[in-house]
């Protein structure tokens, strides 16, 4: 079983039933589905109900596809549109930090808010392809250790940050060690590594097996994805991904155990559902 943990959405007409198809074509059983962006990123004036309603659809009846809102947490509605994702069903949130960064004091009580409600977020890191717009210092890695601070929160940085790949894997390992000390200094945010693309695969067996075997406890928080569209999925591109990186987990002698909780299982438990 594999499920993808990034696909976007483009707002229009929802055809589930081609983008199921293409799933099956590539060997894939559901996913994490994300919402259109909102304006700030993607120049349009659709509504944030709008936007839940459309990836609602994407979504509907499918056990296997959970719908995330993409939300801009340093907008002024921020607080009532995690309200309105959460009444509505949405099981997640996505943000990309393009013209912040993750500590701006606007997004911060956004991001308690959802860990509130129980929910995961899932953000870009890493170097971001958006144009003219300088905003790779924005995803650096370490710029998320303010994520430290929100209880209880349960956080993914896409891509493993690419290029700063090395510096995500640290960053997680803080993550982990602070979230196991326990007392008055221990963090109970959570981090997960989504590994999907991101790195070139020139690099990316490179960073598969220092991420794997660095010796970090990290089998339990590892995403797979691809990074598509479910208007047209990449079922040829997701294959490809996927026999890369199996071949990859064969070679540096990863465990069918550990392979299952990175294509599945732990995608599961970063939403907060069981099997």
């Amino acid at each position: 079983m594999r499920i993808d943990c990034h696909i976007h959405t483009t707002y229009g007409e929802v055809t589930q039933e081609a983008f199921l198809s293409r799933l099956d074509q590539a060997g894939v059983d559901g996913g994490i589905v994300f919402s259109q962006s909102p304006s700030r990123l993607s120049g349009s004036d659709i509504s944030p109900k709008e936007r839940i309603e459309n990836v609602l659809e994407w979504t509907k009846g499918h056990k296997w596809l959970f719908p995330f809102y993409f939300i801009d947490p340093t907008g002024e509605t921020a607080m009532d549109e995690v309200d309105l994702a959460a009444s509505m069903g949405i099981k997640g949130f996505k943000i990309i930090c393009s013209t912040h960064y993750p500590s701006d004091p606007r997004a911060v009580p956004v991001y308690q808010h959802i860990a509130n409600k129980g929910l995961p977020i899932l953000f870009h890191s890493g170097i971001l392809y958006d144009g003219k717009n300088a905003s790779g210092n924005y995803n650096k890695p370490t710029e998320f250790e303010v994520l430290l601070s929100i209880d209880n929160l349960r956080f993914a940085l896409a891509h493993v940050s690419w290029p700063w790949t090395d510096e995500c894997i640290a960053v997680y390992g803080k993550f982990n060690n602070s979230l196991k000390k326990g007392g008055d200094r221990a963090a109970t945010a959570e981090m997960f590594i989504d590994i999907c693309p991101g790195t070139p695969f020139i690099y990316r067996k490179d960073m598969l097996e220092k991420l794997l075997l660095t010796g970090y406890d990290i089998e339990d928080n590892v995403l797979w994805g691809v990074d598509s569209n479910a208007n047209d999925y990449g079922a040829d591109y997701a294959l490809r991904i996927y026999e890369f990186d199996d071949k990859a987990f064969d070679d540096l002698q990863i465990s069918r155990e550990v392979k299952n909780k990175i294509y599945y299982e732990n995608v599961l438990r970063f939403l907060g559902v069981s099997k």
